[in-house]
């Protein structure tokens, strides 16, 4: 297991998730699959995405993009486009059943 100290003499400081925020991301989803909300599943896995893409790369966004405000609405255009279309295929979807048995042949 790599220790923190080691990665911060490296000067990876930037590149470090809160353990908190994992912890959260674990048991949410732990949850939803247990209670078999796939779409939810994939919605919650999206936004802590999107979240950690934020905290980890922002930096790097901001120095490639020509202006900060652009590279900020591009990204949570971006993200909120996703996010959008997750949440109504999750409404206008089909429901479907799994089964740990084989189904039978007709």
């Amino acid at each position: 297991m790599v220790d923190t100290e080691y990665l911060i003499s490296l000067g990876l400081t930037g590149y470090l998730v809160p353990s908190w925020t994992v912890i959260l991301y674990v048991t949410i989803t732990s949850i939803l699959v247990l209670m078999r909300r796939i779409p939810l599943y994939l919605l919650t896995t999206h936004v802590f995405t999107v979240y950690w893409g934020f905290i980890l790369y922002w930096g790097e966004y901001l120095s490639g993009a020509s202006s900060y405000t652009t590279a900020f609405a591009i990204y949570t255009f971006s993200s909120l486009a996703v996010a959008s279309l997750a949440i109504s295929s999750y409404f206008q979807g089909s429901s479907y059943e799994f089964s740990a048995s084989e189904p039978d042949p007709t």
